[in-house]
């Protein structure tokens, strides 16, 4: 796979996420003008124990669906797939068992109220999700980003719609949220059962494969969680600290700044099994440092201008309504905070190659921890100061921070020519955007002038060159 198509192919992923996100995306305003903040909290506490629970049923199997279904092949690719999806079928049958036996004994805690009826639901959901998740990631592992959008667009289609049935017309409230969320995932994982059926054949397995498996799945559990804790924590930290009110704005401003994810996701989506691919060939690290400087140079540009018009957005009138509801409004200071991180999370994921490459996975884990680490330190010393705006400056620190950590880590052992200037230039508009007021020709301003001098002062001529081949 060529840096060409490493360009293509993350258009092409960037694209159908940024619609699948989107869709998801609208429902916020479905959510902010029929949920109180405090209802909205118990809803962004169910998302959060779903995100958390995930990386539990999937323990990293995910990943080496990723790494063996790009690196076998035949006989051997197909004894790999069925090993890993054999075990996350036991596996998520197993763990949904264990939720819905306790659910008379975690409801009140995961999500603020105590309705085990809704674990219940939870549990169904989570097994649906994890089984369908694997086939849809082979998609992706055998260069097929069509197919593999077109099933992320029937999940969240389906979530809209259901949520739209359930919630609005039947009004069921938060129980509506969970119905909706249940129907779709059963949908998707129906459709998805011809992918992995023609894929798995479990009379080859071999012992020593799945040790195999295991021994590089499972740092990446250990490496999950971190993740989740750094994205996640801050909605519980909020809601132990500051009640379901603070953790529903801030899951507003978080929300809103899923265009810096949609960037970093589309972009990962394709880089994956390009650096698995293209790590060990000659020039692969002028590549990479290539696709670091486009890469955050668009993610740069999306933090920068959506930080610049989130008050806009926010207000955008829809007839008597406006996108986001009136109380929600004051989430708009979460918004750069959130991009911000995302930002870092970017600079993290560019820089996965070397680890990689270098077999130091088990490494993973350790950044993780970092951010992990310093996200929760930090949500305990600023919540009780700054409330919602101090959990999400910890946030921005937790991923810097993870970033760091993984450059001093894999910069000698596999050194990247990096266009370092390219790097900090986002960095220095992120901190203009900090300082501008409301002034709209000034913001204006900042908004055309970040691309123009990106494109003719920042990137070198063969970043340039590269640019203009993903164009034609």
């Amino acid at each position: 796979m060529s840096i060409q198509t490493l360009g293509k192919q993350s258009l092409i992923y960037g694209f159908g996420h940024i619609l699948t996100r989107l869709i998801t995306f609208f429902l916020l305003p479905l959510y902010t003008h029929i949920f109180t903040l405090e209802e909205y909290g118990v809803v962004s506490l169910a998302y959060a124990f779903m995100g958390f629970a995930l990386i539990l049923y999937r323990y990293g199997m995910d990943t080496a669906l990723m790494k063996f279904a790009v690196q076998k092949e035949g006989q051997k690719r197909g004894e790999y797939i069925s090993i890993i999806y054999g075990l996350q079928v036991i596996s998520s049958v197993v763990f949904s068992c264990i939720l819905f036996f306790s659910r008379n004994i975690i409801a009140k805690i995961v999500l603020g109220v105590d309705k085990p009826e809704w674990i219940t639901l939870l549990s169904g959901v989570l097994l649906l999700d994890a089984l369908w998740n694997l086939p849809v990631l082979l998609l992706r592992t055998e260069e097929k980003p069509v197919s593999f959008i077109a099933f992320n667009l029937t999940n969240v289609l389906s979530t809209m719609g259901f949520n739209i049935y359930f919630v609005v017309i039947l009004k069921m409230g938060i129980l509506g949220v969970l119905f909706a969320n249940l129907a779709a995932s059963s949908i998707v994982f129906i459709l998805s059962l011809p992918i992995i059926m023609k894929r798995v054949s479990f009379r080859t397995i071999q012992p020593v494969t799945l040790k195999i498996v295991f021994k590089f799945a499972i740092p990446f559990l250990p490496a999950g969680i971190f993740t989740m804790i750094m994205e996640l924590a801050n909605r519980y930290l909020l809601y132990w600290m500051a009640g379901t009110q603070e953790a529903g704005l801030y899951s507003a401003g978080y929300k809103l700044g899923i265009f810096g994810l949609i960037v970093v996701m589309g972009f990962n989506m394709g880089w994956t099994p390009y650096f698995l691919k293209r790590g060990k060939e000659d020039g692969a690290r002028e590549d990479f440092s290539q696709a670091a400087t486009l890469f955050l140079g668009l993610l740069g540009f999306v933090t920068v201008a959506v930080s610049l018009w989130v008050p806009e957005i926010m207000r955008f009138p829809i007839g008597s309504r406006t996108l986001i509801g009136e109380q929600f409004w004051s989430a708009e200071n979460v918004v750069f905070c959130i991009l911000f991180s995302y930002f870092f999370f970017g600079t993290y994921v560019i820089q996965l190659p070397g680890i990689f490459m270098k077999e130091i996975t088990n490494w993973i884990p350790v950044f993780r921890a970092i951010g992990a680490a310093v996200n929760i330190a930090l949500n305990i010393l600023l919540i009780p100061k700054y409330g919602v705006i101090g959990s999400a400056w910890a946030t921005v620190f937790a991923f810097m921070f993870m970033s760091l950590s993984v450059f001093i880590r894999s910069h000698k052992i596999y050194p990247v020519p990096y266009n370092w200037f390219a790097w900090l230039y986002p960095a220095i508009f992120m901190g203009i955007v900090f300082i501008t007021g409301d002034n709209v020709w000034i913001r204006l301003t900042i908004t055309c002038s970040y691309p123009a001098a990106w494109f003719l002062f920042v990137i070198n001529n063969e970043e340039r060159a590269a640019l203009k081949s993903y164009i034609t």
